[in-house]
């Protein structure tokens, strides 16, 4: 019997010359048991997503529909990715219901292969009414238990993205695979914090902002108060960098030897060269260089006050890790079975590693701390700076009382 094949998962930008490179990166690593098995993607539609909109890549459904007709003629599947945590329960009234049955009707018709479903009710609805489908119970379903597992599965979902707090309970990851039927796919490349405190109210926050449309001149639905707290975390403790529960190339071989069917990537709004690059990486096995470039870098985000458009911006800040420096670094985790969800009393691992191989200029960091909470300190302010208005016609504009630099279409998340 042959090694068994490891399926990625990632983003598309719904240009077609990324699926050119897609086909040329599946032909290149065949021999290695690897291949992009699966693009996801999706249009705007009442429901919404698991990600704010204003940066994911704007497609109508009729160049929906083309570019998963040539996903297909490339041998790839397509998933669509409706799970935002929340719907306004607009499922539950008799426009919405509709509405959602011409949706999921629409994405059998164009032939859509998996949907992204965070909701349970939703998973179990178009279990029973939409048997064409697969299931894949997205992360933000917080599958972190045998427990969830179970349950996700008995509701229909074929596949469960496991959440990413667990990518390091090896001993709780080989439990749910031998309890567990349905496929199962772990995210590689999830530089926020662990257990992060601030990702429900995220989560809400997208789902919320993917189902209106939302002028945003300032960037902050992109980057909101959970954002910045999250990003103001890992710069005061490097740790946190350390901890987050991310996984380079190299560590793949982990997942493939417990049985993980899928290796997902994270990165809807990601530029296709930047992407691209990253999703060679991964496939490719091993990555010289600086791993956390391929795996966080929305500090820069923070060079600008977005509060502030005529405070200065600072310089682009660089935090590195050469990737050499991790090796065998995993198998602590694979190995020992660390308290990492119970929290970190009596273990020093991560502290230790990233005292060794994180490296900054400190001076600059210190200035993107002192950013960062100015804003936050402007946000819980009883007058915030910004206002949320509806807009004639339709929709919110969102904006500051002095617009920014970047005002009109979101620009700045062509830095990452």
């Amino acid at each position: 019997m042959g090694e068994l094949l490891t399926k990625f998962c990632v983003p598309t930008t719904f240009e077609d010359r990324f699926l050119d490179e897609l086909d040329k990166l599946n032909r290149k690593y065949r021999e290695s048991n690897v291949c992009v098995y699966e693009v996801y993607g999706s249009f705007k539609t009442i429901f919404g997503t698991g990600r704010a909109s204003t940066i994911l890549p704007k497609v109508d459904e009729e160049r929906f529909a083309r570019h998963v007709e040539q996903t297909h003629s490339y041998g790839i599947e397509f998933a669509f990715a409706l799970n935002p945590v929340c719907m306004n329960l607009v499922e539950y009234t008799d426009w919405g219901r509709k509405s959602l049955d011409d949706l999921l009707t629409k994405l059998s018709s164009i032939k859509v292969d998996t949907l992204i479903i965070a909701i349970p009710y939703l998973i179990e609805y178009v279990a029973k009414n939409y048997p064409e489908f697969k299931i894949n119970a997205s992360s933000i379903c917080y599958i972190d238990s045998l427990e969830r597992a179970l349950m996700y599965e008995r509701l229909g979902a074929h596949r469960l993205t496991l959440n990413e707090d667990i990518n390091r309970c090896f001993r709780l990851l080989k439990v749910i695979r031998k309890e567990v039927k349905a496929d199962l796919e772990v995210i590689a490349n999830n530089g926020g914090l662990l257990k992060c405190p601030f990702k429900t109210y995220h989560d809400a926050i997208n789902a919320h902002v993917s189902q209106y449309v939302v002028e945003d001149k300032v960037g902050f639905t992109y980057l909101p108060y959970p954002f910045m707290r999250c990003t103001l975390e890992r710069l005061c403790n490097h740790k946190e960098i350390i901890r987050a529960p991310w996984f380079r190339p190299e560590d793949i071989k982990y997942y493939k030897e417990i049985g993980i069917d899928y290796i997902k990537i994270a990165g809807r709004g990601l530029p296709a060269k930047v992407l691209l690059k990253l999703i060679e990486s991964y496939l490719s096995g091993r990555y010289d260089g600086d791993i956390y470039a391929l795996i966080d870098n929305s500090y820069l985000h923070f060079s600008r006050n977005m509060f502030d458009p005529s405070a200065e911006p600072l310089p682009p800040l660089k935090i590195s890790i050469d990737n050499r420096s991790l090796d065998g670094w995993y198998e602590h985790f694979v190995k020992n079975d660390p308290p990492c969800l119970t929290g970190c009393i009596g273990c020093d691992y991560c502290d230790r590693v990233a005292k060794k191989v994180v490296k900054t200029d400190p001076e600059l960091e210190k200035k993107y701390i002192e950013r960062i909470r100015e804003m936050i300190n402007k946000l819980v302010s009883q007058k915030p700076p910004i206002k949320l208005k509806e807009k004639e016609g339709g929709g919110f504009i969102l904006e500051t009382e002095d617009p920014p630099v970047c005002f009109g279409e979101y620009q700045i998340c062509s830095t990452i």
